[in-house]
C-alpha cells in the first residue's frame, strides 16, 4: 500500500472515531489499526529521510572531487 493510501486510512479511522454511534469495542479496533498505520506511515518516512541523506551525502562528496 502506498504512502498516501495509508494517510487516507487514517483520515478515514479519525473520521470514524469522532462519530459517537460506535461502540466501545468497534472504537478499540479502529484505534488500533489507525496506531499501526501511523506507526508504518512512520518508518517509511524515516526510511525515506535515511535514504535522501545518503544521497545528499553522495552528491556532495561527488562535487568535493
Amino acid at each position: 500500500m502506498k504512502l498516501e493510501e495509508k494517510f487516507e486510512q487514517i483520515n478515514d479511522i479519525m473520521s470514524k472515531l469522532e462519530d459517537n454511534n460506535i461502540s466501545l469495542d468497534e472504537s478499540y479496533k479502529i484505534y488500533t489499526k489507525g496506531m499501526k498505520l501511523i506507526k508504518e506511515c512512520s518508518d517509511n518516512l524515516d526510511k525515506m529521510e535515511k535514504e535522501i541523506m545518503v544521497i545528499k551525502e553522495s552528491m556532495q562528496d561527488e562535487n568535493m572531487e
